[in-house]
């Protein structure tokens, strides 16, 4: 529960996650009993704008599970709860169906009104959504109505009574701490910008709702606003962790990236962090084979945000004396891409990179088999780039396996789903044997400087109170300490890495920046002005929503939506 009203009798209304520590007698009454909840119609546009947002978060969360219900209630509904709240049904409360009926069905809740409310912050009504529905998530997810419920059917036991009693107000103060910090980091996974937005969220429910400062056995009003500020302090140092390793994927740094991911998947064990640890992995072995020994670019991919493709690092002729430690790495990768799966049986994503990593591991006919499940994945939820890179490996498992011709029909359908990848496996395999595929004309070089907010990756970062530091300490002389120093500006970041003997510069836009870069490309600036005036890319890696074009010998990053417009940009240098 995020909030609850007073009843006109002066109690707290039925509130099922740890219902009997907040109600105790008040809710037996409904403890189990199925009774209907008005929401808005499904078809209503607030509605469907609530349900995407709902489904992203959820989606970020890699449960596995099919989320519970969503509800709207409507304004003027004879709601029991106020602005937003969860209900776990009955799960898990043994024995309960025999005394009070059916099993009842556990719920997400929001208020029409408070979507409403949100409108006030502008382009953060979304992100102040999608923070009520995260912290809401997590309340569910992590069985915090379990022991009030379990408690209520037990109640006239000494272990019921026992339960319920540990239910305390500190255990109340520890969950809304954990379903802000996990909601708000789940909803950054997401998309969102809930960094920083649930105390004005706070703010404006208590002003709006005309909320006492004290509620029963709730934190008080500074008491929660101090919550969500200790968990917007938290979240400060993690979330950078993740945009680090993000960052580290993009400039072929996999050794580092996967241990962060790795890290991270052991507090947030969702389905991008596994996926993203076995793209770094599979990535890193892609380095260790023979000169030669690969002749097909893979459509590993792995999850920012915004779904991040990155394709298979170049080779680097080393002996096959690392063949044991590549072999380890792509199992280490095929393990990895298994846990996201186990956690979403319909995430496409991983399926194309377990097919990919199979391919390499020689097991062709598994890859083809894997390839089609992301391929009927990819279809169901419209994700294009995703069906591309399925294609790519399916089509690289068919050529491994001397079937070119279904090789080259795969390459061709995922080229003209716009896979770069697939033109330039396309034109491995219409060439002569030997012949090198078409290489681009290349980038244009200038001496415009890139910086970002005034700041150039090459100048020194200072550090100062609105930075945080992370330090991972490696496990034996194999894992040097990887450190992420971050730092947010009005609309921009600042980040420095140092990881593998390198110091890493990150400059990166955000929300806002209205800046040009060093040769005039703006946000909202067309594709073709970025192509224009820094030419062919070094790289091209595609996501779900866009495309990303890096110039290695500028330093920066282009993020491109579908509509071919300019998102954001990161300048960066190496060290």
């Amino acid at each position: 529960m995020l909030f609850a009203k007073r009843t006109s009798s002066g109690r707290l209304p039925g509130v099922r996650h740890l219902a009997a520590a907040f109600l105790g007698a008040a809710l037996l009454a409904t403890a189990g009993t199925a009774f209907a909840v008005e929401s808005l119609p499904t078809d209503n546009p607030k509605y469907l704008k609530v349900k995407g947002i709902y489904d992203s978060v959820a989606r970020a969360f890699g449960d596995g599970r099919v989320p519970p219900r969503l509800i709207v209630s409507p304004v003027g509904a004879a709601s029991q709860n106020a602005v937003a709240w969860s209900d776990p049904g009955t799960e898990g409360a043994i024995g309960m169906e025999a005394e009070s009926g059916p099993l009842q069905a556990g719920y997400i809740a929001i208020e029409e009104n408070v979507c409403d409310l949100f409108a006030s912050l502008g382009d953060d009504q979304e992100s102040a959504i999608a923070f009520l529905l995260g912290h809401e998530l997590t309340h569910y997810y992590m069985r915090h109505g379990w022991v009030g419920d379990f408690g209520n059917s037990f109640a006239s036991l000494d272990v019921g009574r026992k339960m319920i009693k540990a239910a305390s107000y500190e255990e109340v103060i520890k969950r809304e701490t954990e379903a802000d910090y996990f909601g708000g980091f789940y909803g950054h996974l997401a998309g969102y910008d809930t960094l920083g937005v649930a105390p004005k969220a706070i703010e404006l429910i208590y002003a709006s709702y005309k909320l006492p400062s004290k509620l029963p056995n709730y934190p008080s009003r500074a008491e929660r606003q101090a919550i969500a500020e200790r968990a917007e302090a938290n979240l400060r140092k993690m979330v950078p962790v993740f945009e680090a390793g993000n960052r580290l994927l993009l400039l072929e740094k996999y050794d580092a990236a996967g241990r962060l991911f790795e890290h991270l998947a052991h507090t947030f064990p969702s389905r991008e962090m596994f996926n993203n640890a076995g793209v770094a992995y599979a990535s890193e072995a892609t380095r260790l084979f023979k000169p030669g020994a690969l002749k097909f670019a893979y459509p590993f991919e792995f999850d920012a945000d915004t779904r991040l493709k990155a394709k298979g690092g170049k080779l680097k002729g080393l002996a096959d004396e690392f063949a044991e430690r590549r072999g380890r790495l792509l199992q280490k990768g095929a393990d990895s891409f298994d846990k996201a799966i186990q956690r979403d049986r319909n995430y496409a994503v991983a399926y194309v990179n377990l097919a990919a990593v199979d391919s390499l591991m020689g097991d062709r006919d598994n890859a083809v088999i894997l390839a089609n499940k992301a391929m009927e994945a990819s279809r169901k939820s419209n994700e294009n780039i995703t069906l591309a890179n399925a294609l790519v490996a399916r089509g690289i498992a068919y050529a491994e396996g001397g079937n070119k011709e279904k090789a080259m029909v795969d390459m061709a359908a995922a080229r003209n789903l716009g896979s770069h990848i697939a033109a330039a496996n396309l034109a491995l395999l219409q060439g002569e044997p030997g012949q090198p595929a078409p290489q681009p004309a290349g980038e244009i070089e200038n001496d415009k400087r890139e910086t970002v907010a005034g700041i150039s990756p090459r100048d020194n970062f200072v550090k100062d109170k609105e930075a945080t530091t992370f330090s991972l300490k490696g496990v034996g002389k194999d894992e040097p300490t990887i450190v992420v120093h971050s730092k947010p500006g009005k609309g921009w970041e600042d980040m420095l890495v140092q990881a593998d003997g390198k110091l890493i510069r990150v400059l990166a836009t955000g929300k806002g920046y209205a800046d040009p870069s060093g040769r005039g490309v703006k946000i909202g600036s067309g594709f073709d002005e970025m192509s224009g005036r820094y030419g062919e890319p070094s790289r091209v890696l595609t996501s779900r929503q866009g495309t990303w074009y890096l110039y290695q010998k500028t330093g920066i990053i282009f993020s491109v939506n579908p509509a071919g417009r300019i998102t954001g940009w990161m300048t960066y240098a190496v060290q």
